[in-house]
């Protein structure tokens, strides 16, 4: 059997091993599988586990693949994932174009990742395709790659690269281009797993880590559990010591104080004959009817959605005079979202009203959302679709942090108010607390989104928050979900959707700042630098590993196909002496000159 061929075979072998009652199925099947599973750790499912077990059949996917295959797989992966995770985006635009797009260009990531990934099996994942005798010889071990390394090597590089390189995709594609999409981190599908309780320790990036880790620990226990059990036994207990001790970490403590917040759902009809004015103002008097229900409830604030007036309250008198109308009733501060048109754009505010006093404060929203709160590019996405169209005017980025300072009854609680989707960048929210924010709330307009699972996709993200900061969390929304959420992650208080509702609650106020809060930025920047030394690291290694293959046969003595079957050839025999004695392997050369000294001696005396 050729060298070539005996490659070949190994890496056959190889892939038939890892997760054999799937590899049969194709590297197709494993992708999209892999997509799946990766949605379904999401609402609305909420399947934490199956994220691992999607991670592990990525890695299932690439075994033995090209860099093209690798590409397509990884592409595939994320067109299903996003796609799916997504499907918000097409009710929002009135297009299944929006869904399509804005799943192809997130996918673009998990392909350029699989790259990544591809890189790092070659290099230390061809440990997995080595035979129990190239371990006793360090010059066979090279596997389908190459890799000069054995399976307890594999276990401690591989699955830590993975890890870092998924982080470092997260989070280039939660910044660029046009401020990023973080939606879909993997650390968001975790608020139902123990895994959540590392996120006030390293945010969203150690969650996700630890998320990609276990899935590598399951493909590298499913590939060996037949050829080295007891290696894939002990690191299938590792994994289960490791998730058990996430489990008992604590989470919360007890707040400094305590304030009592009203928040209110108004709903949004449903009836499409109402537009443009009147839907408008149609939103701001559901909202003042609704807090009708907990006026003399003992509410010291009173919190209304993102978007609780579409019209400028300080240019309408019509919505103005509502908003001033509940103000009067109740007495307190309210905390309302608007939008405000200066000229030919628009701001997206959270604002807070004083009885007697009107707006006093305003937070214009950092991030907008591209293709949702404007059009980058316009022309040019029109020639595709006018559904761009349906945004009318384009949002502009705000400055300054996401806080809001409240007066109450003799005392001042700043509260963090990020905006919708802002809810998703680490930074805003972080931000926000380190300023001395105690109390975190997320005003939200999910009545573009339909049925969808959006806005329960967004009320994980609260939770992930509220862990995250120590904080107690309110998110309160136009339609649902609306919801109280403690600084533990327990949920509270909760609304259906599409329901009119009005409730007050007791929430504590936390002042501990976590390490994930106040070391966020440092961290984010190691991760992104790890990420970047260890795919430098695999590519320099990936450059030499044709010589090293090279070098590697020329060391080796001469083999044979059937000593060890497909795993690589068995050496010759040694020799054997005048005698009829083998000599030693090692001492072959020196054997074969000793013989033709004597074979000339021999012809002398005939002569």
């Amino acid at each position: 059997m050729s060298g070539r061929s005996s490659r070949g075979g190994a890496r056959d072998v190889g892939a038939k091993r890892l997760l054999p009652n799937l590899a049969p199925l194709g590297p197709a099947a494993l992708s999209v599988g892999a997509g799946v599973c990766l949605w379904a750790s999401f609402a609305p499912l909420h399947l934490w586990p199956s994220a691992v077990l999607g991670v592990a059949l990525l890695i299932t996917a690439l075994r033995g693949r090209g860099f093209r295959a690798s590409f397509a797989c990884g592409f595939a992966t994320g067109a299903v994932f996003f796609g799916l995770l997504c499907d918000w985006a097409a009710e929002a635009a009135g297009t299944w174009i929006a869904r399509v797009g804005l799943g192809g260009v997130l996918a673009l990531y998990t392909a350029v990742l699989a790259l990544v990934w591809q890189a790092f099996l070659r290099v230390w994942g061809g440990c997995a395709e080595t035979t129990p005798g190239a371990r006793k010889d360090p010059k066979a071990r090279t596997g389908d790659a190459g890799a000069a390394a054995n399976n307890k090597a594999c276990a401690w590089k591989l699955a830590p690269a993975l890890a870092v390189a998924w982080v470092a995709v997260e989070d280039l594609q939660g910044t660029w281009p046009e401020g990023g999409m973080p939606w879909g981190k993997l650390a968001f599908g975790q608020v139902g797993g123990p895994l959540v309780h590392l996120a006030p320790y390293g945010s969203t990036e150690l969650v996700s880590f630890a998320v990609v880790a276990l899935g590598a620990s399951l493909a590298y226990v499913a590939q060996n559990v037949r050829a080295r059990p007891r290696r894939a036994f002990a690191t299938a207990a590792g994994v289960c010591v490791a998730l058990a001790a996430t489990a008992a970490i604590p989470l919360g403590g007890p707040p400094a104080s305590s304030v009592k917040v009203g928040f209110v759902q108004g709903n949004v009809s449903r009836d499409k004959s109402l537009t443009g004015y009147a839907r408008a103002v149609s939103v701001t008097e559901r909202l003042a009817k609704q807090t009708r229900k907990i006026e003399g409830k003992g509410a010291e604030l009173v919190l209304w959605p993102e978007s609780s007036s579409d019209l400028d309250p300080e240019t309408t008198p019509e919505a103005r005079g509502v908003i001033e109308g509940a103000l009067s009733r109740l007495g307190v501060p309210l905390v309302l979202g608007i939008q405000r048109y200066p000229e030919d754009y628009r701001y997206n505010e959270y604002t807070l009203w004083l009885p007697g006093k009107g707006l006093t404060a305003r937070y214009a929203k950092l991030h907008p959302v591209p293709f949702g709160e404007y059009i980058p590019a316009r022309g040019f996405f029109r020639l595709f679709t006018k559904a761009v169209d349906r945004v009318s005017t384009d949002m502009r980025a705000g400055k300054g942090s996401a806080v809001l300072d409240v007066p109450l009854r003799g005392r001042r609680v700043r509260i963090a108010a990020p905006i919708c989707f802002e809810v998703a960048y680490n930074e805003i929210v972080s931000e926000s607390v380190r300023k001395g924010a105690s109390l975190l709330t997320v005003p939200t307009n999910n009545a573009s989104f339909g049925d969808s699972a959006e806005s329960r996709q967004q009320f994980d993200m609260t939770r992930f928050r509220a862990v995250e900061t120590r904080r107690t969390a309110i998110q309160v929304s136009t339609m649902g979900v609306s919801g109280v959420v403690d600084a533990d992650g327990t949920v509270r208080e909760k609304t259906g959707m599409w329901k009119a509702d009005a409730r007050v609650a007791s929430v504590g106020l936390h002042t501990h700042v976590t390490p994930a809060v106040r070391w966020g930025g440092p961290m984010r920047l190691a991760w992104n630098l790890a990420a970047g030394a260890t795919t430098a690291l695999a590519l320099w290694r990936m450059r030499r590993l044709p010589q090293r293959r090279r070098l590697s046969r020329r060391r080796r003595p001469n083999l044979s196909d059937g000593a060890q079957g497909s795993k690589g050839p068995a050496p010759d025999p040694p020799a054997p002496d005048s005698n009829g004695q083998p000599f030693p392997s090692e001492s072959r050369t020196e054997s074969i000159g000793i013989e033709n000294v004597r074979n000339e001696d021999n012809n002398k005396e005939k002569r």
